[in-house]
């Protein structure tokens, strides 16, 4: 009896080490330490191609979500008597501000640009992130809201990198109204992603990713393991742009090259070599602009005639 009670305690500790590793795990991703607004900027400002750059707000204005909760946007103007538009959705930790090198690209091709903070980023309120859950929902309401303040006529598309991309393609589920998504180096199952971390970050197996994401559900009601942009694919009519770095070890390129296959409507793939994470546009900043430039054509024209 005696060698069963020790066995017993041995398993209890060892199943509460095991809780309290994934609970470890599952906090650290959903509430992770953010950049400030003010630091971000700095950062972004201070790259060498955009050195000399300010890009002034015309706005800066909020958006209440689809449960009340407050978005921080700016409006960045590029042409008053431009109907095309586009919202870019940041990555994980960082602000609306890590949007600029995109804004640069962007107001090149003559769009208006709407930036914003991410759901617990920047300027919003902190609060857990769910990684596309909730925050797919709020780029609707920025969808609509830009639509209430720039009229139903206007040409609007969207831009996400990382996480902005993986909640973006999350919102493709409820068929948003926008002509075309560039999704850079974004996720298809979250996951996946995580297990890699795991072992990488933490030297530990990436079964743990599987126990983080149950301890997730128990701690703060959703589940890691069913992130999964990709399924928004399957039914997608919306023209889509994977853009990704060849190099990216954070989330690997084979994540887009797999929704490019699963993509339903017309999409395009281009990766970047050497290109890690969130870096395609650094990398080779005239081909990006390039894609961009002959991908938004396409989309136009299509959508031109249509009418």
């Amino acid at each position: 009896m005696g060698g069963l009670h020790t066995l017993l305690i041995i398993v209890i500790v060892l199943l509460v080490l095991l809780f309290l590793v994934s609970a470890g795990l599952c906090t650290y991703a959903v509430f992770p330490k953010r950049f400030g607004l003010d630091e971000t900027r700095k950062i972004e400002l201070g790259k060498a191609y955009l050195k000399g750059t300010e890009f002034p707000a015309k706005e800066v204005y909020t958006v209440s979500s689809y449960d009340g909760y407050v978005l921080h946007a700016e409006y960045i103007e590029t042409d008053p008597q431009s109907k095309k538009f586009v919202i870019i959705s940041h990555g994980y930790t960082y602000t609306r501000y890590g949007s600029y090198k995109y804004v640069y690209l962007f107001q090149k091709l003559g769009f208006n640009c709407i930036i914003y903070d991410d759901r617990g980023h920047g300027e919003n309120k902190r609060c857990r992130c769910m990684f596309g859950i909730r925050e797919s929902k709020d780029l609707l309401a920025m969808i609509e809201d830009t639509y209430q303040r720039f009229g139903r006529e206007i040409f609007l598309g969207l831009h996400g990198e990382s996480m902005g991309s993986g909640l973006s393609l999350m919102a493709l589920q409820y068929k948003p109204d926008v002509k075309f998504l560039v999704a850079d180096c974004g996720y298809g199952r979250l996951q996946e992603v995580l297990c890699g971390k795991v072992r990488e970050v933490f030297h530990l197996p990436g079964t743990f990713a599987y126990l983080a994401s149950f301890v997730c559900r128990i701690l703060y009601g959703f589940s890691l393991a069913k992130i999964n942009p990709e399924e928004s694919l399957k039914e997608n009519e919306i023209p889509v742009c994977f853009i990704h770095g060849e190099a990216d070890s954070f989330i690997p390129c084979s994540q887009s090259e797999r929704m490019h296959r699963i993509n339903k409507g017309y999409s395009e793939l281009h990766t970047f070599p050497g290109a890690e994470h969130a870096q395609s546009v650094e990398t080779d900043m005239e081909r990006y602009e390039d894609i961009l430039r002959l991908f938004v054509a396409k989309v136009l024209q299509e959508s031109e005639g249509g009418k």
